[in-house]
């Protein structure tokens, strides 16, 4: 019970936390989820979600569950060279590289279960003017399974 409260003090605090940019809201269709983005310094978030997951894992192949808390430090590297470009780089659309913590939660009959993995991200974001969000990412971590791999794709609209 206390990740749940721990991760909604953390949205509390980046909400009240006066910022020269607004958070940014995100809706993921392909894995149910909705999540927070809040610049804390130049080219650097805390991205937090919660939702449902699916996904490829190195040691358990597909898995799902069913419900997930997210917690990100990114750092996005290149932003500069992007503007020069021409290319998108507002609404934190970049390349990234961070850290992360994702406390998970099944609750299927005879498999309730607290789990939780963390480690480090590498992932390509993109949120067009269109409002539709592209975000892959592949993590590296120690989980309930000792080190593992996983791969994330998330699709799905941006509110600011």
């Amino acid at each position: 019970m206390k990740y749940p409260i721990t991760l909604f003090l953390l949205f509390v605090v980046l909400q009240l936390s006066a910022q020269e940019t607004k958070p940014l809201y995100s809706i993921s269709i392909l894995s149910p989820s909705i999540g927070l983005e809040k610049s804390i310094q130049e080219n650097n978030s805390l991205k937090l979600s919660i939702g449902n997951s699916i996904g490829y894992g190195s040691t358990n192949g597909l898995q799902s569950k069913l419900f997930l808390l997210r917690g990100e430090y990114r750092h996005y590297y290149n932003l500069e060279k992007r503007r020069d470009e021409g290319r998108l780089s507002t609404n934190y659309s970049g390349n990234y590289i961070g850290l992360f913590a994702e406390p998970s939660f099944v609750f299927k009959k005879g498999e309730e279960a607290t789990h939780m993995y963390a480690g480090g991200v590498w992932g390509i974001q993109r949120n067009y003017n269109s409002h539709f969000h592209l975000d892959l990412s592949v993590n590296a971590g120690i989980g309930q399974n000792g080190f593992e791999t996983k791969a994330g794709l998330r699709l799905g609209f941006w509110l600011k």
